[in-house]
């Protein structure tokens, strides 16, 4: 048997707010009131740098992306890695894109993200076409290279006929791969050769260390500003036999190997 539920007492009610609701109907509105602005770093690192919350992408005045950040990250991490994003983008102009941000102070147990993207989906009549896109999605990991891009990488491949500001001098093969992974907007991997070891047998390949190759290699560039594909192919001419770069929709690598990868958009050589 179930008990049945307690008679309310005279003189007594009970109220319980519908924060949901309250989301579904407020935060589209103070996001429309919010104005628009160009997602560039000046404007990202304005923001707090702690404040949970959700935001929009925009381009071209519409409608792209909707997304939630905590307080752990905050809307400078996020916004930061979506500027990232879409620089060096084929056919996807930076200046295109604006966002929304709003700050929530009541936030833990409740989606936002979700609230938004169905509930703009309904004002707009249509999906948020960067949502479920594999726009901001983290790098896959394991046997990346072999998994289909996701549909916004196909949309808007990176462009390694951008020039780069790669600055003068000689240096090791080595060095110019660790300026480039930490200056490119896009991912950027290469082979390595540190092995485990029985002293440290869970050691693992770490990329500043890079193979023998790119440690005992110089090379010195023919000019200050170069594409990636120009720089790529310096450093194949330069390198041992057996180096091959493959350029997919999202990412570069440089491997010794002779794969061929069914994703791949080109090789350089």
């Amino acid at each position: 048997m179930t008990a049945e539920p307690p008679i309310p007492s005279p003189g007594y009610g009970e109220f319980e707010i519908d924060i949901p609701a309250v989301f579904r109907r407020q935060l589209p509105e103070i996001l429309e009131k919010i104005p628009a602005a160009p997602l560039v770093l000046e404007n990202v690192t304005a923001l707090p740098e702690k404040a949970q919350g959700g935001y929009v992408l925009m381009m071209d005045g519409k409608r792209v992306y909707v997304g939630k950040t905590d307080a752990a990250a905050g809307f400078q991490s996020r916004l930061r890695r979506h500027w990232k994003n879409i620089q060096h983008r084929v056919g996807l102009n930076p200046e295109r894109v604006t966002f929304k941000a709003v700050r929530i102070m009541v936030f833990h147990n409740f989606d936002v993200e979700d609230i938004l993207i169905k509930r703009f989906a309904e004002i707009d009549g249509k999906p948020l076409i960067w949502n479920n896109s594999g726009f901001g999605s983290n790098d896959p990991g394991h046997n990346r290279e072999g998994q289909e891009p996701a549909a916004f990488d196909m949309q808007y491949p990176i462009d390694i006929d951008r020039p780069i500001d790669i600055g003068p001098g000689e240096r090791s093969i080595l060095a110019l791969l660790l300026q480039l992974k930490g200056g490119l907007p896009y991912l950027f991997r290469y082979e390595t050769d540190l092995a485990p070891t029985p002293s440290k047998p869970h050691k693992t390949a770490h990329f500043r260390t890079g193979h023998a190759n790119q440690r005992d290699t110089r090379i010195t560039l023919p000019k200050n500003v170069m594409t990636m594909r120009e720089i790529m192919t310096e450093m194949i001419n330069t390198l041992p036999d057996g180096w091959l770069c493959t350029v997919f929709p999202d990412r570069v690598i440089l491997y010794k190997e002779p794969t061929r990868y069914n994703y791949a958009r080109g090789t350089i050589p």
